[in-house]
């Protein structure tokens, strides 16, 4: 009963928490949510049948978490800057930078934490907010710098995307705590900032790149950096367009994918060892290269994530450990509310994970035809399991479906754990032993260069993929009751056969 009464209140939060974010322009009294807990209340606790105590116990659920969405949204940050940027008036900001600055060709990217905004000489205003920063200046800065950063800001801003989704781009950042813009600003360095953990990481991170630009020759060092370290500028325009033509994006951004990746790298390296010692020193190879990485929001949330298929391998009890899982995403989500709905990355990661867990035992069986060499089944099914459970959302918000993405993950996957072990290896002896890093950077350039050559010749073919017009959220909806359907089909079978 007790597990039933927590379901409901879960169920109840999580809708709590959409519809805010649903209506997320419209405030909602508290008022509202005392009556809807009020209502809840009354239905639970007087006498009434069993289905209408749930139902009540889901109403005091959905209020708690109309409650804390409520509570995560700090009006003062997301409006302090509103008059200067509606008058397009040049402002100065001191603050501190709060993410590993992104280097292009053209700019540089970051965010800062404002501590103090200076409109003229004579006035100084509290102005406590996150303002994602580009400027041109070619200055070397560093997470944790305080700055003063002089432009205009401006408030993001929804825009539509090739595929015809409008992209809200301001709750994206405010997910983040980010509520403002400022594009091509002057900066200055105004102090270098105390040590820290999380600089020391990206100090370390910024050797390993050093290396792996200095070892590896373009397009392959871009290549490498992206799928170690999740590097946004790793690749070019034109090849970052053919991942995403042949289904391949997942490997170059910091995601569940690269945090399995490093599971599969360790499992195979320990494969001698024990189940559980196997399992414990993934767990901590997950733990080191999240820090190694930064730490940031996404490889965090992809790391938790991939925690649990590391549990599900332990336990052998794919669909108990879903409700660990499940009850992680809610954890997370109560942690900061707008992960559910403006959070792609999250849900992605999410559903990826829970693909994984419900139709790898299924597709292995249907699937045993394929070779195990070159792990060439264990990439099909990996694939085929993860896109089962994300390709709804990914039409519905991205609108872009690869035809031949199987195929090329199958081609590709298999070299991609062992390009990033010996691309790291390549970084780290570089950095200690350059005579041994060099034969180690020669094959690292092979494996990479393979994949780059299947991936242009197959987003060179006719229709590699295809656009979906945008269609209703209701439809991608049905489309996971489909889905979910089919996983309780399949999980009846396993537990009938058992």
């Amino acid at each position: 009963m007790f597990v039933k009464f927590l379901t409901s209140l879960s169920i109840g939060f999580i809708v709590g928490i959409l519809v805010y974010s649903v209506w997320f322009a419209i405030p909602i009294p508290l008022s509202y949510m005392v009556i809807i807990a009020g209502i809840g209340v009354v239905i639970a606790f007087i006498p009434q049948p069993k289905w209408a105590i749930f139902v009540g116990i889901a109403l005091i659920g959905v209020s708690l978490g109309l409650v804390r969405f409520s509570f995560s949204i700090d009006e003062s940050a997301a409006s302090v800057l509103d008059r200067f940027a509606a008058e397009g008036e040049r402002i100065t900001i001191h603050g501190t930078i709060t993410s590993d600055p992104v280097e292009t060709s053209s700019y540089t990217e970051f965010t800062i934490a404002s501590d103090e905004l200076v409109t003229y000489a004579d006035l100084t205003l509290p102005a406590e907010t996150g303002i994602l920063v580009r400027t041109s200046s070619v200055l070397d800065l560093e997470y944790g710098q305080e700055v003063i950063v002089q432009g205009k800001a401006e408030k993001p801003d929804t825009f539509e995307t090739d595929t015809g989704r409008n992209f809200d781009y301001a709750s994206y950042l405010a997910k983040d705590g980010t509520y403002y813009t400022m594009s091509f600003v002057d900066v200055m360095v105004f102090d270098e900032g105390a040590p820290s953990i999380k600089r020391s990481l990206y100090h370390l991170k910024d050797r390993f790149l050093d290396q792996i630009y200095r070892l590896v020759p373009e397009p392959e060092s871009g290549l490498l950096a992206g799928v170690l370290f999740g590097e946004p500028s790793a690749l070019d325009q034109d090849t970052e367009d053919q991942f995403r033509t042949v289904g391949l994006m997942h490997i170059v951004v910091l995601s569940g994918y690269n945090v399995a990746l490093v599971i599969q790298i360790v499992t195979r390296l320990l494969a001698f060892l024990p189940r559980g010692a196997r399992s414990l020193l993934a767990v901590l190879a997950i733990c080191g290269f999240a820090l190694l990485v930064g730490a940031g929001p996404t490889v965090v949330r992809a790391s938790i994530m991939a925690v649990f298929i590391v549990l599900a391998d332990v336990l052998r009890a794919r669909y108990h450990i879903t409700r660990a899982l499940v009850i992680a995403g809610i954890f997370m989500v109560a942690w900061n509310p707008m992960l559910l709905y403006f959070d792609v990355s999250f849900q992605l990661s999410f559903l990826a994970t829970l693909g994984l867990i419900w139709f790898t035992p299924y597709l292995e069986k249907k699937l045993s035809f394929l070779p195990t060499w070159l792990a060439v089944r264990d990439s099909a099914v990996a694939t085929i399991a993860a896109q089962i459970a994300v390709l709804p959302l990914i039409l519905y918000q991205i609108g872009q479906l690869s035809i031949i993405s199987p195929i090329v993950n199958v081609l590709v996957l298999f070299a991609v754990p062992f390009s990033m072990l010996f691309g790291f290896l390549t970084a780290a002896l570089g950095m200690v032993l350059p005579i041994l890093a060099t034969p180690l950077a020669v094959i690292s350039t092979w494996l990479f260069s393979y994949q780059l050559w299947v991936v242009d010749f197959f987003a060179g073919l006719p229709f590699a993929s295809v656009t979906v017009p945008p269609f209703s959220i209701f439809i991608m909806l049905c489309l996971y009751a489909l889905i979910g359907w089919w996983a309780w089909l399949i999980h009846r079978s396993i537990t009938s056969e058992v």
